[in-house]
């Protein structure tokens, strides 16, 4: 990886960042995450980018599967995350500049894995072709966003969601990339179903006692379950949109 110091502004300064975009219970949800890396895990190999990192905790599952990088626009979480993991690789990119991304990854990657990222930057289709861009040919394109506006409450506010998705717009959004899609599902029924649910219920914050409950509850509990169901609600409803798509 080229070591490269960036002096223009981020263009993603204004947008929430860290901790605040998440609930501290998410960082604790283990059989959640686990579910969430197996429906990526055969194409997570070779040289992989983690886009917008977070808690930072699936680069403990990443990192032994292949070469990886964090990266995100927040300097104080790349330092952190360096800090807590000193065996990982971290920078700081603004994915909407792409001469930032090419000067980290010059030769490009195998894989670009980026959960609940896009949802949060209003120029979703700059990060998008910014992102097939640095992809090797053969490279995949891991994507795994909120889904459906009839799900959108409180705490997508609080998390600074520009908007949910359908699996129509993300294949719109790549219709023009030089990509095949292998995979366009929804993912979570269950999940979903909460999250409809706390539609019904006003939130004042992403840290309170009454979200890291359901959260861990739904880890423990729910996510077995919906596991099983969610071969049957791919086509129409979920929690998220998943997307796997191969550069060309």
């Amino acid at each position: 990886m080229a070591q490269t110091s960036f002096l223009s502004e981020p263009t993603t300064e204004g947008l929430k960042v860290g901790a605040d975009t998440y609930s501290s219970a998410i960082a604790d949800a283990q059989n959640y995450m686990n579910w969430v890396v197996d429906q990526f895990r055969p194409y997570l190999k070779g040289e992989i980018v983690e886009v917008g990192f977070g808690h930072g905790l699936y680069s403990r599952v990443l990192g032994e599967l292949g070469d990886y990088c964090g990266v995100d626009h927040d300097r104080e979480s790349v330092e952190r995350a360096t800090r807590a993991m000193p065996d990982r690789k971290f920078a700081v990119c603004d994915i909407l500049i792409r001469d930032q991304l090419s000067s980290l990854f010059p030769d490009g990657v195998d894989a670009v894995f980026t959960i609940n990222v896009l949802e949060h930057i209003e120029d979703d289709a700059t990060a998008i072709a910014n992102l097939v861009q640095v992809l090797k040919p053969g490279g995949h394109l891991l994507i795994s966003v909120p889904a459906l506006m009839l799900l959108y409450n409180d705490l997508d506010r609080l998390a600074g969601h520009c908007r949910r998705y359908t699996t129509a717009r993300l294949a719109k959004l790549l219709a023009d990339q030089p990509v095949e899609l292998v995979r366009l599902n929804y993912f979570n029924p269950i999940g979903g179903l909460g999250w409809l649910a706390n539609r019904l219920k006003r939130h004042q914050s992403l840290n309170d006692a009454a979200v890291n409950g359901q959260i861990a509850l739904f880890d423990k509990y729910a996510v077995p379950l919906s596991r099983a169901l969610d071969p049957l609600s791919r086509s129409f409803f979920g929690q998220s949109v998943t997307c796997i798509a191969r550069r060309l």
